[in-house]
C-alpha cells in the first residue's frame, strides 16, 4: 500500500484535530521502517504523543531510537531558532547576544512565521544530513487548520525578502522541496465521518490554490468493516423479524430465550448501519479528491502501541483492490 511513498524521503501528515492523526502518523513511519528503511517520525513544537504511542522516552529537540529501524524527535522552536541564526549569523557572540537578549526574544516569539521557518529549516538540515542518512522523515503536521499556512511559510517569507539574501535562498530551496511531488509527499489522516470528510476536501483544494499540489494519500482511519457478506443481509433481517414476533405488544419478549440472540442481531444491524454510512462518506471522498485513498480498520486494542503495531501491519499488506481509488 505504500509504494507511492517509496521514493518521497519527506512526507508531512495532517488532519483534523481528534482524527488520530499521531497515531497514524506513528503508524505510517513504523510500516516504512519495517520495510527495511531508516525512518525519523518528527513532532513540531508540541506535547509528545510518540512518547506515549510508541512507548519510547521523550524526545527534546534530541533523536531517539525506537527500534526496528524507526527514530523520533520533537523538535523546539527555540532551539531551532538558535541553529538557524548560527547558520548564517557571523559568530556564536551575535546569536547569544539576539536569542539571550528579552526584547529580541519576543519578538521572534511574535513575529509570524519565524516559529515555523526554524522548524522546517532544521527538518532540512536533518534531510540534508550526509552522516546520518535518512530514507524517510514523517513530519506530524499541525492539524489542517493550520498545516496549509505552516507549508507555505517558505514561499510568503522569500517573497516578504524580495529573494535577496542567504536566509531568502534557504527559503527557497525548502520551498522547491515542499513543492516537489518527486521528493515530498502530503498526507491526509481523515475519519469517515461529515466533518473530517469536508476538511480533507477543503484541505486538498487550499493546497493546490496555495502550493500548486494536492494531497499524495488520504488514511481514512477507523473504518468499519462489513459485518455479514451482502447476500446474508436479508437472512439476518427475517431471523430478526421472526424473534421480534415472539415479543407481547409493549415490547418486552415473551420468550426470554430469544433475548441473547436477538441482541446478537441487533449489535449485527448497528455494525452493518455503520459499515454502510462509512461507504458513503468514503464515496465523497473518492468522488472529490485525485488522490490515493486506502482504508485503516477499526482496531480494538487499548494499548496504544498496539493499535500502531497493527495499523502497520495492516499498511504493508497487499492492497485490497476495493479499498483503494485514485
Amino acid at each position: 500500500m505504500l509504494e507511492s511513498l517509496d521514493q518521497k524521503r519527506l512526507i508531512f501528515v495532517t488532519g483534523k484535530g481528534g482524527v488520530g492523526k499521531s497515531t497514524c502518523t506513528a503508524a505510517l513511519a513504523l510500516a516504512l521502517a519495517k520495510r527495511g528503511r531508516r525512518v525519523l517520525v518528527v513532532e513540531t513544537d508540541a506535547y509528545s504523543a510518540m512518547s506515549v504511542i510508541l512507548g519510547a522516552p521523550e524526545s527534546e529537540h534530541t533523536i531517539i531510537d525506537v527500534g526496528h529501524g524507526l527514530h523520533a524527535i520533537n523538535l523546539r522552536s527555540a532551539q531551532s531558532l538558535v541553529e538557524t541564526l548560527t547558520r548564517y549569523l557571523p559568530s556564536e557572540r551575535v546569536v547569544k547576544a539576539i536569542t539571550q537578549n528579552r526584547v529580541t526574544h519576543s519578538f521572534f516569539d511574535s513575529a509570524p512565521s519565524v516559529s515555523e521557518f526554524v522548524l522546517l529549516d532544521k527538518i532540512m538540515s536533518l534531510l540534508d544530513d550526509k552522516d546520518n542518512h535518512w530514507d524517510h522523515i514523517v513530519v506530524d503536521l499541525p492539524a489542517s487548520g493550520h498545516a496549509v499556512t505552516f507549508l507555505s511559510v517558505p514561499k510568503t517569507l522569500n517573497g516578504m525578502m524580495k529573494g535577496v539574501g542567504p536566509i531568502a535562498k534557504r527559503a527557497q530551496d525548502v520551498d522547491a522541496m515542499i513543492a516537489s511531488t518527486t521528493r515530498a509527499a502530503i498526507v491526509a489522516i481523515c475519519l469517515p465521518e461529515e466533518m473530517p470528510v469536508n476538511e480533507t476536501i477543503e484541505l486538498s483544494a487550499n493546497l493546490k490554490k496555495t502550493l500548486g499540489r494536492g494531497l499524495d494519500l488520504t488514511l481514512v482511519n477507523m473504518v468499519h468493516d462489513r459485518p455479514v457478506d451482502e447476500d446474508a443481509e436479508d437472512d439476518f433481517e427475517r431471523a430478526s423479524m421472526r424473534l421480534r414476533i415472539r415479543t407481547n405488544p409493549t415490547g418486552v419478549l415473551a420468550d426470554s430465550s430469544v433475548a441473547a440472540p436477538l441482541r446478537v442481531l441487533a449489535g449485527n444491524q448497528l455494525s452493518l448501519k455503520w459499515f454502510k454510512r462509512d461507504q458513503i462518506y468514503l464515496g465523497l471522498l473518492r468522488k472529490n479528491l485525485k488522490c490515493e485513498i486506502v482504508e485503516l480498520p477499526m482496531v480494538y486494542k487499548i494499548k496504544e502501541r498496539d493499535i500502531v503495531d497493527e495499523l502497520a501491519s495492516h499498511l504493508n499488506t497487499d492492497p485490497d483492490p476495493a479499498s483503494l481509488a485514485s
